[in-house]
């Protein structure tokens, strides 16, 4: 089906486009036009003149396998490592343990979908997400390499920096580490690891950087590699994040990542928020929102090598996340204040999976499985059947099971 979206203003998101329509390709998954003037189309979605419209959100950094609440441990840490013995001798990792991995990657797919995100990166061996990415509703992504962390004790998910470094190069795809998550001396060494081994450039994707020098900094610079910011997960276990203004200021690709909701922030408008308060906190100025919006998507787009996601462009896949309006007349502002109820309708490649009922007429253009659900007392549309999947997910608890991250109201007496 093509059809055409109107009204509203897009985020593009380096700028903002008004009285414009975006006529989309739902069979091919991309924007075909944007202008002034309405093509023949099949369907027209009209927003309202207040809403806003954003590239579909990229969460740049998270662990689907650890999506639970609430946090663990008792930081701050000097490193990951202690907390993750925390977190392993915890009385909830047992009882996740009672849900299957296919469980918990559904639960961190709609987490993730119900914020807004289309696209996210899930740091963990193929080995163990292998079997259910394809079958997941939103993009998560499958084309990486990866290895834990540049340490001596880090947990061996790849086949070392240099084999997983040079196969990203080769396939034009990120490679992925977590990097001086922590402060210990081996921790503060990984920039120099990197470039030892030739394995520091645009291909390289580092997670948290709380221990940054300015010489690392100077050194990522220069080598166009790029950082993913997860200030919620970083204060919460260290009391600190990486230096992000001098991360900025240095022209590095910075792009914002959840954790996992076990240590890190809720969701992805979670994250912006708290992204938001702790830079000024921090450095006693606001960070501008659009630099937080390039964040989750251009900026997450290119650490990921996913070029044709993280804006709205003819030839870019279609996919939106669009939030009502409100009294804040930045669009960029409203994105970074917005919660799980402003977030209107969620597109991935043409096709809707997350909204409003009042999208009803527009849902069923489509083929897919979707379920009227009341998400945080609203009324709403979900793709799949995620009433009976919450209820399996209770099952297996032995209880009802609270989780802020997926506010689903179970229909009474089930």
């Amino acid at each position: 089906m093509i059809y055409a979206i109107v009204g509203g203003t897009f985020v593009t998101p380096e700028f903002l486009l008004r009285d414009t329509a975006v006529v989309v390709d739902s069979k091919k998954g991309k924007i075909l036009h944007m202008g002034k003037n309405i093509p023949p189309v099949d369907y027209v979605l009209e927003l309202e003149e207040r809403d806003i419209v954003f590239p579909g959100l990229i969460n740049a950094h998270d662990h689907l396998l650890g999506t639970y609440y609430p946090r663990v441990g008792k930081g701050p840490y000097i490193s990951w490592y202690p907390w993750d013995n925390d977190l392993k001798s915890h009385p909830l990792y047992e009882e996740r343990s009672r849900l299957e991995n296919r469980d918990l990657y559904w639960l961190g797919a709609y987490r993730n979908l119900i914020s807004g995100v289309v696209t996210v990166s899930d740091h963990i061996p193929h080995a163990v997400n292998k079997d259910f990415l394809k079958e997941l509703p939103l993009h998560v992504l499958q084309n990486y390499t990866l290895e834990h962390e540049c340490s001596s004790y880090d947990l061996r998910w790849g086949r070392g920096i240099t084999v997983e470094h040079a196969e990203a190069q080769e396939k034009n795809i990120p490679f992925i580490t977590h990097l001086e998550e922590g402060f210990d001396e081996e921790a503060n060494l990984g920039t120099d690891i990197l470039l030892e081994l030739e394995a520091l450039d645009e291909y390289t994707v580092l997670i948290h950087g709380i221990s940054l020098s300015d010489e690392d900094i100077e050194e990522i610079a220069s080598h166009k590699a790029n950082v993913v910011w997860c200030p919620s997960s970083n204060y919460y276990m260290f009391q600190t994040t990486a230096p992000i203004k001098k991360l900025l200021e240095a022209g590095v690709n910075v792009a914002l990542g959840t954790d996992s909701p076990m240590s890190g922030g809720l969701h992805l408008l979670d994250e912006l928020q708290f992204a938001s308060r702790l830079y000024e906190k921090l450095y006693g100025e606001k960070l501008d929102p659009k630099v937080l919006v390039m964040m989750v998507t251009m900026n997450a787009a290119r650490a990921l090598r996913c070029f044709d996601e993280g804006k709205i462009a003819i030839g870019a896949k279609s996919n939106f996340t669009i939030i009502k309006g409100s009294s804040i007349h930045n669009p960029y502002e409203a994105l970074i204040q917005s919660d799980l109820d402003d977030i209107k309708l969620v597109i991935l490649e043409g096709k809707p999976l997350y909204g409003n009922a009042s999208f009803v007429p527009f849902f069923e253009k489509f083929s897919g499985h979707y379920q009227r659900v009341t998400m945080g007392g609203l009324d709403r549309i979900l793709i799949g059947r995620p009433i009976q999947f919450y209820q399996k997910v209770c099952s297996r608890l032995g209880f009802v099971k609270h989780l802020p991250f997926f506010p689903l109201t179970l229909p009474e007496g089930e």
